[in-house]
């Protein structure tokens, strides 16, 4: 019996998208023949995966519209080019290639919506522009089979504005043995994009009063500027700058931090309504950590208090947590323990029974 063709698009960079390598690993093994697409900046190398094909393709333009317009023509040629049964695009920006594809091609068409795309701090301020991403979702959605995202609150205001179905795939680590007792070092570790309103500059400036060093762990646009700041602001012996770790490195790098840090700029309403990956993961390591006071944060931690919230981003509030948890040493065992009962709930295993539903169902 030949096996079932599944392909993925996304404009990531596939060695460092956690997600999707995920996805692609548990559908192709339910026995799916499973091509993960992405894109890489400079040499379109990819590690080989254990059990999918993955490959990313190159692009001459890396960012702004003719970024878009080119990865989306390089999408719709290679599926032009290349028969598949189901076909996943990965955000917004990967539509417009899928939607013109499925006038050409059979197949069925899927769309994970990682995040609020149209409300992301980039297009702030920007109408023409919201304007054009939302009207490729609409065009899109009324040819989209099945739908899904990342939370529950993201679901609920994709519903109400396409009027259709979206199921929710958190994007949880895969379960494994948490040792509480594991060795500690003294750094604060922020993991994520170095991007504009993740509440970076604060958590620099903070670092004028805070005795542990500051890892930062990914790369972005605010990169260069961050690094200056550092300087200026003389904290340049407690900050590092990690880059972009691989998927495996960076766990090890999350087991050993003392605390971990998922801050966001309330403005922004892809912010306001996210569920980070770093949360998941600083859950599963075991590390205490300060978020933003936000929906789905709220509704996790109402059950397992795995994070202290802060309500506003700013040097008082983040300065504040940081002391309470280094003083109350009962408080920080406290959520370590109630990480370990959180990960049994939300992990891989979980939400690999979804996507099994949405996919196979």
């Amino acid at each position: 019996m030949e096996r079932e063709r599944i392909t993925l698009i996304a404009t990531s960079n596939i060695n460092y998208d956690q997600r999707l390598q995920k996805i692609a690993s548990s559908l192709a093994k339910r026995g799916a023949e499973v091509l993960l697409l992405g894109r890489a900046k400079g040499a379109a190398e990819v590690e080989s995966p254990k059990n999918y094909r993955a490959k990313n393709l190159t692009c001459f333009f890396e960012k702004g519209v003719f970024f878009y317009m080119e990865i989306n023509l390089r999408f719709f040629f290679f599926l032009l080019a290349n028969k598949t049964d189901k076909l996943c695009a990965n955000d917004t920006d990967t539509l417009l290639a899928a939607y013109l594809a499925s006038f050409f091609r059979k197949f069925t068409f899927y769309f994970d919506a990682h995040e609020y795309f149209s409300e992301v701090p980039e297009l702030e301020g920007r109408k023409l522009k919201k304007g054009v991403w939302n009207f490729i979702e609409r065009l899109a959605m009324k040819r989209v089979d099945q739908a899904y995202t990342v939370n529950q609150s993201l679901a609920e205001i994709f519903r109400a504005k396409y009027h259709r179905d979206f199921q929710v795939l958190r994007n949880t680590p895969v379960l494994e043995e948490l040792h509480l007792e594991a060795h500690r070092e003294a750094y604060i570790l922020y993991q994520g994009a170095l991007n504009k309103g993740r509440g970076l500059e604060v958590l620099i400036e903070s670092m004028q009063q805070i005795d542990r060093p500051l890892y930062l762990a990914g790369k972005g646009d605010l990169e260069q500027e961050l690094k200056f700041l550092v300087k200026k602001l003389n904290v340049e012996h407690k900050v590092k700058f990690l880059g972009n770790l691989h998927p495996e490195e960076l766990k090890k790098v999350s087991q050993k931090a003392y605390l971990g840090i998922n801050i966001l700029e309330a403005s922004s309403l892809n912010y306001y309504y996210s569920l980070a990956n770093k949360f998941f993961d600083y859950m599963h390591a075991g590390v205490p950590q300060i978020s933003m006071a936000f929906p789905e944060y709220q509704r996790i931690v109402s059950q397992y208090k795995v994070a202290l919230l802060i309500d506003s981003l700013d040097v008082e509030s983040l300065y504040k947590a940081l002391q309470e948890v280094e003083k109350d040493k009962s408080l920080y065992q406290e959520i370590q323990a109630q990480c370990r009962e959180a990960a049994q709930v939300y992990n891989w295993t979980k939400e690999e029974e979804v996507l099994y539903s949405i996919y196979f169902n």
